[in-house]
């Protein structure tokens, strides 16, 4: 059963009912999905966002911290004190480097060398009386400032000893050129900066609780390089990516690291501080999606119970509403019927309720008044019509008689000429109105005067009754067949083409000339038929044109020898027959 046609069955109150928890799980759903939609779409920009300013944030600390420690080595080498024991004085110098080291823990290793890459004082007496020629910072340093991008130690390496995660060292260094005090170059001072500060400020920069304590840092170096993070070493970005850094220093949307869909992404490229360079550092943070669009998914839990809320809400006043419109119309109804089951029962009681059921009850009120009075009507009315009943049954019987004589064929009762051309006339304009088609087979019975010169006119008549019933026999229910007077027939094939027409033609032929005709218990007479055929034709003025073509043919049958058919077309068919 269809949808509305069971919702139809229903009562008022169900389908108001139904009706209203419908729309509100219509608008909920489209609430929740909308909500879902906007908010994941807003929430993945502010994610992202945050991200990129968090990245930014972290990139200043490290260029600000690395500023600091870039100052306090150049202050270090432009100390004028320490002139005079640069090179005099090693054991002083090293109570400075170790002084400095102490203020600041992340400094693994300082020390001062000497031109030829000798070093001659060091934090802890390490590496002092060997050679860092080879060291790009120190051969950084001959020329100007130095800041070396992160490494892992070499020389040093033996002798910190092993760290407890048992990862390599790894440092940023920084070098200054000395001078004494004629402004002679003596040498440089170097530092080793632990690259342990960077994970120090990453953590710092983190947040340690909400959705932000799932994000995650890494920090690039200016090929792509991963220095800090996961995959350490490892290039995660391509040329392209780098390529767009340097125009735009900072945003979003950046696809790195292990399943890129799955995270939120905000980059920042690191500037330098004042004076300090920079490294061009990129820091990139990541959150998962998931947890950014975690308070959507608390969001659409919120909308779906506050929607099941005043659904149901909605639902009991909407039953509520429904009773009362119900409940009157309810009475009405069964007052109604009251009415229609028991006899002499024609009065309505008054219903209260709402404007428009106070008004069905006075037009129904109004209604049965109307309806008793025409009822006393109609009974005088039926008294006065059973009186002429019977006058007007027989008058109608007479009539139908009158005219089935006028229409039909006294001797084989098919349609006469003129019921045949009124029939036909309308079955034309049918067919040209919708480009159908339409056939005329004239058919006249061979030798009948013979037949009636040689066993009489009864015998003529009933050899005239058998073509007509085989003509008939061999159409269908939707043709016309009339006599059209003495031995001449005409048959009307509705859809029917020249083909058609002829196939018709020869079927009705070959049953008449098949079977001998009885003319009475003892003799039998052997007939054939002519028979012309052909289609409407766009020319053509009406019906009697085709029928005059069609007789045409049926002569041109009679003079090639008779017992044939023929077909005309002599003149353009009509736009169904063409197609």
């Amino acid at each position: 059963m269809r949808l509305p046609g069971l919702f139809n069955k229903l009562s008022i109150r169900a389908q108001m009912t139904l009706g209203t928890a419908g729309l509100v799980v219509f608008l909920v759903a489209g609430a929740t999905l909308s909500a879902a939609w906007l908010g994941r779409d807003k929430a993945s920009q502010l994610v992202s966002t945050q991200l990129a300013e968090q990245s930014a944030v972290m990139a200043d600390r490290l260029d600000r911290d690395m500023a600091v420690r870039y100052h306090e080595i150049g202050t270090l080498a432009d100390l004028q004190p320490l002139r005079n024991v640069w090179q005099d004085n090693p054991n002083a110098l090293r109570g400075v480097l170790e002084r400095l080291q102490d203020s600041y823990p992340d400094y693994a290793w300082i020390g001062f060398v000497k031109l030829d890459g000798t070093v001659v004082a060091a934090t802890k007496g390490m590496l002092e009386g060997l050679s860092v020629a080879q060291r790009p910072w120190f051969a950084g340093a001959r020329d100007k400032p130095f800041v070396g991008d992160v490494h892992e130690a070499l020389l040093l390496a033996k002798l910190l000893g092993p760290r407890a995660d048992n990862e390599p060292f790894r440092f940023v260094d920084v070098a200054y050129p000395v001078r004494d005090a004629d402004g002679t170059m003596i040498g440089v001072i170097g530092a080793h900066l632990s690259w342990d500060w960077a994970s120090e400020v990453r953590q710092s920069v983190l947040p340690s609780d909400g959705r932000f304590a799932t994000a995650d840092i890494s920090i690039l170096d200016m090929n792509g390089r991963v220095l800090l993070g996961k995959h350490v070493n490892a290039v995660m970005l391509s040329p392209e990516q780098l390529a767009a850094m340097r125009t735009r220093s900072s945003g979003s949307g950046l696809a790195y690291g292990d399943n890129p869909a799955h995270w939120l992404t905000g980059y920042a490229v690191s500037k330098g501080y004042r004076d300090y360079p920079g490294l061009g550092w990129i820091v990139v943070a990541q959150l998962p999606i998931a947890m950014a669009h975690e308070p959507i998914r608390d969001l659409v839990g919120s909308i779906l119970l506050v929607g099941a809320v005043l659904g149901i809400i909605g639902v009991l006043i909407a039953f509520w509403l429904s009773g009362r419109l119900a409940g009157p119309i309810q009475s009405i109804t069964q007052e109604a019927d009251r009415i229609g089951r028991e006899a002499g029962v024609n009065t309505l009681p008054r219903v209260g309720g709402a404007l428009e059921v106070v008004q069905l009850s006075r037009a129904l009120r109004s209604l049965l008044r109307r309806v008793g009075m025409a009822e006393q009507r109609l009974e005088v009315a039926t008294r006065d019509a059973e009186s002429h009943a019977a006058e007007t049954r027989e008058l109608s019987q007479d009539i139908e008689r009158l005219r089935r004589l006028s229409e039909t064929d006294p001797l084989t009762g098919l349609l006469n000429r003129r019921a045949f051309l009124s029939t036909a006339e309308r079955q034309v304009t049918y067919v040209r109105r919708y480009s159908r088609n339409l056939a005329i087979v004239v058919a006249d019975i061979d030798h009948f005067k013979l037949v009636n010169d040689t066993h009489g006119h009864a015998a003529g008549d009933a050899v005239i009754r058998e073509v007509a019933n085989r003509l008939q026999a061999a159409a269908r229910e939707t043709d016309l067949v009339a006599r059209f007077g003495g031995e001449e027939f005409v048959v009307l094939l509705m859809e029917s083409d020249v083909t058609a027409a002829a196939s018709y033609a020869e079927r009705a032929r070959i049953m008449i000339q098949g079977s001998p005709i009885k003319i009475d218990n003892s003799q039998t007479v052997s007939v054939t038929i002519s028979l012309g055929c052909t289609i409407l034709a766009v020319d053509d003025r009406d019906i009697q044109d085709a029928i005059d073509r069609a007789d045409g043919a049926l002569y041109g049958a009679k003079a090639a020898g008779r017992n044939r058919v023929r077909v005309s077309l002599s003149v353009v068919p009509s736009a169904a027959a063409a197609g």
